[in-house]
């Protein structure tokens, strides 16, 4: 072979090897198997978010970990089937997950639906990695103040800030902003890890904010160039900005937490009004009205409501007044999971947590834990304008 010829050679060689490469790099997940007394399951995990496909015969279990390494997180599975049931527990070092159950081909954690099958509950008891007291609610009371108990969930508490008539409580500690109690605070919301409120030091109209930041706990406030009545409520949150609507001025405001500015983006007939993910010129409406966030999808139709985040979508499904609510990934939107039956629509979702009131108490969810109580306040039942915000 010529020298040129082993020239040319050694280039397509560099250029294979070069494109070999460049598909390493852009694929984002691994595979292996597991094998359970003859059954063998195929595993899809993801080096970037967390996500893990378990895929067994026709059905697939998804999840998501807070995995610290590239190795493989799951190293044993467990698995349970019957005429009603399929039934699947991974084992994961460092982290406890529930086992999931396909029942009518909806995921249930086995938790939730203990005590329904008497061989599935014998299975269960024999696996020594299992312990279903990790899933049960703890409901010890950790500390008291004023109207507010907290209980004994210390890996959320720290992450909470709830608002009272004064101020607020962060990481269980008070912050005074007004003299006397405030029962009607409306004008406030929570963004970006700070908390806005009015100054309800003003007897009829103001012109400044307070604004803390709930990770220092520092205080600053925003001055507005107009006078702004107190008969105002906030319309919604649009990129990092807060929306207010004066109704006795007829004028609405930007507000920007971020570089501290209030900006009167309407005096007129008009209003900026956002719904479906883009913005929209209306007339001035003649009562309150708020952004509308809701998301559509058509795969989701025969849910009454939908609220999505970075990786899941959360569905409602109206059951006597209350709603039973499913999740679906992002990654698999044909798969659903059953969480649970919640009280009303009004949830926040953080990460994989998600939070909500019943009656005067604050719960939480999570793969890992199952439903616990964070804390409770007799002033939930009361005052609606009681507002909470994990960061």
């Amino acid at each position: 072979m010529s020298n040129k010829n082993k020239l040319y050679a050694l280039l397509l060689i560099l250029l294979v090897l070069i494109i070999f490469c460049k598909l390493l790099l852009d694929v984002d997940y691994f595979t292996y198997k597991v094998e359970y007394k003859k059954e063998i399951f195929n595993i899809k995990e993801s080096y970037k978010d967390n996500y893990i496909e378990i895929k067994h015969l026709d059905k697939i279990y998804p999840l998501r970990i807070d995995k610290k390494t590239d190795e493989k997180a799951i190293k044993k599975i467990y698995y349970y089937s019957d005429k009603n049931y399929e039934c699947l527990l991974p084992i994961i070092d460092n982290v406890t997950i529930d086992m999931m159950c396909y029942k009518d081909n909806i995921i249930y954690n086995y938790s939730n639906i203990t005590g329904e099958n008497k061989k599935l509950d014998d299975f269960v008891k024999n696996i020594k990695e299992y312990d279903i007291d990790k899933f049960k609610n703890n409901n010890k009371v950790k500390n008291l103040k004023h109207t507010t108990t907290f209980y004994e969930n210390d890996d959320i508490l720290k992450n909470i800030a709830i608002t009272t008539y004064k101020g607020l409580i962060i990481d269980e500690m008070e912050i005074q902003l007004f003299k006397d109690d405030i029962y009607n605070n409306v004008i406030s919301t929570f963004i970006n890890n700070y908390y806005l409120i009015a100054d309800y030091n003003s007897e009829y109209e103001f012109n400044e904010f307070y604004l803390v930041n709930i990770l220092n706990k520092n205080i600053e406030k925003i001055k507005s160039k107009n006078d702004i009545s107190l008969d105002s409520y906030i319309e919604g949150i649009v990129d990092d900005k807060v929306y207010l609507y004066d109704k006795d001025n007829e004028n609405q405001y930007e507000i920007n937490v971020n570089n501290k500015t209030i900006k009167l983006i309407s005096s007129k007939d008009k209003i900026k009004y956002y719904k479906n993910n883009k913005w929209e010129t209306i007339n001035k409406p003649s009562k309150e009205l708020y952004f509308d966030y809701e998301p559509f999808s058509k795969d989701f139709i025969r849910f009454d409501y939908v609220i999505e985040n970075d990786n899941y979508y959360y569905l409602f499904k109206n059951n006597n007044d209350k709603y039973d609510l499913y999740r679906v990934d992002k990654n698999n939107i044909d798969i659903y999971k059953y969480i649970g039956l919640v009280p009303n629509k009004n949830i926040i979702t953080k990460d994989d947590y998600l939070y909500y009131i019943d009656n005067n108490t604050l719960y939480y969810y999570s793969d890992t834990t199952s439903f616990r109580t964070i804390l409770s306040d007799t002033e939930f039942t009361f005052n609606d304008t009681i507002k909470y915000y994990i960061y």
